[in-house]
């Protein structure tokens, strides 16, 4: 079973993420170039189906992803990895596509599937580190996609239906990513390089990512609490990913306006600093 359900757009004669010559056919009906193939399948296909872990690797869509933002948002300083060294970043129409695919295989009732894909595109919410510097850009922007609606959307959903200890891992491999997820506005050449993807105000991704919460938490499972409870206490310490601020400025100082995110907070703060436990609320026990 191939783990898309759409058809791939027909491109004759050049590779469906690269727009180089093609050299060949997957059984999906995507060509692709040798550049981005694996075990006779196109990289979409090899993702949905675990050909990559099932080889002992990792999978490189979401990092070819955020190569090809980086590339386009033309920033000298982003630090890229030392195994992206010789890549070549993908056009923006194929990241467009790639991007599609993979929150199109997060709906997948497979749920190998839906695991492998959202995991990937968790990751793409985050952006590589700049050492731009300059003190006039504020480092205001960033590749990370959480502001396209669609990959916010996909995560949460994924997330909603991961809340049992079967789907445990699921859960995992995404919130730890957006622990660390970059909030702020993307580039603008970013912005302008998907126009199929709408995006939305720091303000409204910020209310959404963290409304979402309350039809997450808690889950069947321990790990995932814990690992909700520090993406509040991380996003909310971080002012330099854009979340802190926000959250702050909607729902108060230790966000006691929203009674579940407080909840959370308090227990995050508890799992990573005892000092600061201590300081903010001082003479409590451990939160339950």
């Amino acid at each position: 079973m191939e783990p898309t359900t759409t058809q791939p757009e027909q491109q004759e004669h050049f590779c469906w993420f690269c727009e180089g010559e093609a050299y060949t056919q997957c059984q999906c009906g995507r060509k692709y170039c040798k550049r981005h193939t694996f075990a006779d399948r196109c990289f979409v296909c090899a993702l949905g189906m675990g050909l990559f872990e099932q080889d002992g690797g990792e999978e490189p869509i979401s990092d070819l992803i955020i190569l090809s933002l980086a590339s386009v948002a033309r920033d000298p300083y982003l630090v890229i990895p030392n195994k992206l060294t010789n890549a070549r970043p993908l056009p923006m129409t194929g990241v467009e596509r790639v991007v599609g695919a993979l929150i199109r295989m997060s709906g997948s009732k497979d749920p190998g599937v839906r695991h492998r894909s959202v995991t990937a595109l968790a990751k793409t919410t985050n952006t590589w580190p700049t050492l731009d510097p300059s003190q006039l850009s504020h480092h205001r922007f960033g590749t990370g996609l959480l502001p396209v609606n669609a990959v916010r959307v996909a995560l949460l959903e994924a997330l909603k239906h991961s809340r049992t200890i079967a789907l445990e891992a699921t859960a995992i491999g995404i919130l730890d990513k957006l622990r660390t997820a970059d909030f702020r506005d993307l580039y603008p050449r970013i912005v302008e390089g998907l126009p199929s993807h709408k995006v939305s105000s720091i303000g409204t991704r910020v209310h959404d990512t963290f409304a979402g919460l309350d039809d997450v938490y808690p889950t069947s499972s321990y790990t995932a609490n814990e690992r909700c409870e520090l993406l509040v206490y991380d996003q909310y310490m971080n002012r330099q990913r854009g979340a802190g601020a926000i959250m702050e400025r909607m729902y108060g100082a230790k966000l006691r306006y929203a009674p579940l995110l407080a909840r959370m907070l308090k227990k995050g703060v508890w799992h990573s600093s005892y000092n600061r436990f201590n300081d903010w609320y001082p003479g409590e026990d451990e939160p339950y």
